[in-house]
């Protein structure tokens, strides 16, 4: 297996370490109205417990001092946290779900890619959790805020995907910040099927299709954002965050451009 860090990839957002994939930096996108996203305030990543003491020191570096970890209680168990014993370190352990396994992606979906109805099926049953998460990052202390799930595609990839759609993020910009993932973790994703294999009793073809990160899976999902919610900020709102809190979201990220005037 390619190890964590290696290759010639070309992506700026991407941090590159030794002991992950897939974390990467959602500064350096601009929205709608010409305004750019700081880098070193909102970091999405796949699981941590392979770090290195050098990928610490450099993600200390970037100014981290929030970590929030979404994955499932059996996964933290599986795969302990690294981040939650650095004393620097505001560690907040929020699942987005009690529980998760493959099926649980395919449930209820039609059509060869599972995940836009995995993904609104999300939005709309664990909107209490959501909103926990996106008040944790409002309300965390100075920083870098660092979020993470597993591989850094599903759980991370909407949380980072509502994040920069609050932000005012053009949607080609969205789109494409979840699809670099694919890439991204291909390593992890031959490891899951391998295991998959050896365990036996998983569809590895069905299986294979929920690991991916396609550019029209999020087209669709924010298509179904807006057509079922009318944007990302009344999602958010629907969900419990008000205008003062929607801006301080947005704040987190964006920095102003300097206009003629």
């Amino acid at each position: 297996m390619t190890a964590p860090g290696t290759g010639d990839d070309k992506d700026d957002h991407l941090l590159v370490l030794s002991g992950a994939y897939n974390v990467r930096d959602l500064g350096g996108y601009r929205t709608r109205t010409g305004d750019l996203t700081q880098r070193h305030r909102l970091l999405r990543a796949d699981s941590p417990h392979r770090l290195t003491s050098g990928d610490l020191d450099l993600l200390l570096e970037t100014g981290l001092r929030t970590v929030i970890d979404l994955r499932a209680p059996h996964e933290l168990a599986g795969a302990p946290n690294p981040l939650g014993a650095v004393s620097s370190l505001d560690y907040l352990h929020l699942p987005l779900f009690d529980a998760l396994a493959p099926a649980n992606v395919h449930e209820g979906a039609t059509g060869p890619d599972p995940l836009p109805h995995f993904y609104a099926r999300t939005l709309s049953t664990r909107a209490e959790a959501l909103r926990e998460v996106m008040l944790a990052i409002t309300e965390a202390p100075p920083g870098a805020v660092m979020f993470h799930c597993t591989a850094g595609k599903d759980r991370t990839g909407l949380i980072a995907a509502l994040l920069l759609g609050n932000a005012d993020v053009r949607e080609a910009d969205i789109v494409a910040d979840y699809a670099s993932t694919e890439r991204h973790i291909a390593p992890l994703v031959a490891e899951f099927l391998e295991r998959a294999r050896a365990a036996g009793g998983t569809d590895i073809e069905a299986y294979g299709r929920a690991l991916r990160s396609r550019p029209e899976t999020m087209q669709r999902v924010l298509a179904d954002i807006a057509r079922t919610y009318g944007s990302v900020p009344d999602y958010l709102a629907g969900i419990g965050l008000d205008s003062t809190q929607l801006a301080r979201l947005a704040a987190r990220l964006v920095v102003a451009a300097s206009r003629p005037g």
